[in-house]
C-alpha cells in the first residue's frame, strides 16, 4: 500500500511500509506527522494510524497441539554427520546517504549517478530530478512569514544606516549656502533639489551595496543570518556577487507589482517570490 505524508504544505510520497518505517528511524517525521494513504483523503497523524492498524488487525490464531512425542529410536551406529558450517558472518560495509549524510548497510541503499541514496530518501530524490534539479542535500524552503521577519530586520539596520548618512548631510545641504545665490529662497529650493537628488541616491546604492556584499559573501543579509536562512543556487551553492545585485533589482520588481512578488513565496511549492524565479535562486534554512 502506498503512503503520503505532508512536510509544511508540500505532499511527499508515495512510500511504501519500508521507507516509511526508515524515514521514522531517520527522525524526519514523527507521532504527529500528517500521512495518509492511497485508498484514504483525509490526513491523520501518523501516531494515530499506527493505533487503528494495530486495533484493526485480527487476532493470531492459536497453534495447534503439539503431537505426542514419538519413541526413542534405536541407537543409530552410523556416525552422526558433522555440524552445518557457521553462516558467514553479514557484511559490516555501510554507506552514507548522499542526501541525509546518514550511515546504512548497503543493501538499504542504492546508487544513481555516483550517488549513494537511501530508501527515505530516494522519493524526494527521484522527485527533484524530474524537475531537473540534482542537489547534494534536501532543502528545508524558508517560508513566507520566516522571510518576512528577515527583511524587517534588514529594513531596520538600512534605515539606520541611511538615518546615519542623510542626518549630517542635510545639515550640510542648508548650511554651506548651495547654489551660490545671496537669494535665500534661491538657496533654498536649490538646496532642497540637490538634497533630494541625494536622498535617492543613497535610498539606491546602500540596499544595493548591503544586499550585494552580504548575500555574495556570506549567503546571507544580517537579518537573514538572524533566522538561520540563505540564499542559495538551486543546487544548494552559494550565488555569485553578480547575481546578488541582480537579485537585489529582481526584487524591486516584486516590490512595485502591489508585493505580489513578495506574497507569490507563500504559494509557491519551493517557496519562491518573484526575484528568485528571475534570478533562479532558492532561500532555505541553514
Amino acid at each position: 500500500m502506498a503512503w503520503y505524508y505532508k512536510d509544511g504544505e508540500q505532499e511527499i510520497g508515495p512510500l511504501n511500509k519500508e521507507q516509511l518505517q526508515a524515514l521514522i528511524h531517520a527522525k524526519r517525521i514523527s507521532a504527529k506527522t500528517l500521512v495518509r494513504n492511497e485508498s484514504a483523503n483525509d490526513w491523520r497523524p501518523l501516531g494515530e494510524m499506527v493505533r487503528r492498524s494495530a486495533s484493526a488487525s485480527p487476532p493470531a490464531a492459536t497453534a495447534p497441539p503439539l503431537p505426542p512425542p514419538a519413541p526413542a529410536a534405536a541407537a543409530d551406529p552410523s556416525p552422526e554427520p558433522p555440524p552445518p558450517a557457521a553462516a558467514e558472518p553479514p557484511s559490516l560495509e555501510s554507506a552514507v546517504c548522499s542526501q541525509c549524510g546518514r550511515s546504512f548497510p548497503k543493501s538499504q541503499v542504492v546508487e544513481f549517478d555516483n550517488q549513494v541514496i537511501c530508501a527515505a530518501c530516494k522519493p524526494i530524490f527521484v522527485q527533484r530530478l524530474r524537475e531537473g534539479v540534482s542537489t547534494p542535500g534536501i532543502f528545508k524552503y524558508a517560508g513566507f512569514w520566516i522571510r518576512f521577519g528577515a527583511k524587517f530586520i534588514d529594513g531596520m539596520i538600512l534605515a539606520g544606516l541611511q538615518y546615519a548618512i542623510l542626518i549630517p548631510m542635510t545639515f550640510l545641504f542648508f548650511s554651506s549656502g548651495t547654489g551660490g545665490s545671496e537669494n535665500p529662497e534661491e538657496m533654498l529650493t536649490s538646496g532642497s533639489l540637490a538634497l533630494i537628488g541625494f536622498q535617492q541616491l543613497v535610498g539606491i546604492l546602500i540596499p544595493a551595496a548591503y544586499n550585494t556584499f552580504f548575500i555574495g559573501r556570506y549567503s546571507a543579509t544580517l537579518g537573514k543570518m538572524a533566522c538561520r536562512i540563505k540564499v542559495v543556487t538551486p543546487e544548494g551553492g552559494r550565488i555569485s556577487y553578480a547575481r546578488a545585485l541582480g537579485r537585489y533589482f529582481a526584487e524591486i520588481l516584486s516590490a512595485i507589482v502591489l508585493l505580489i512578488g513578495y506574497i507569490m513565496a507563500a504559494f509557491d511549492s519551493e517557496k519562491r517570490a518573484l526575484h528568485d524565479r528571475v534570478c533562479s535562486t532558492r532561500v532555505v534554512y541553514k
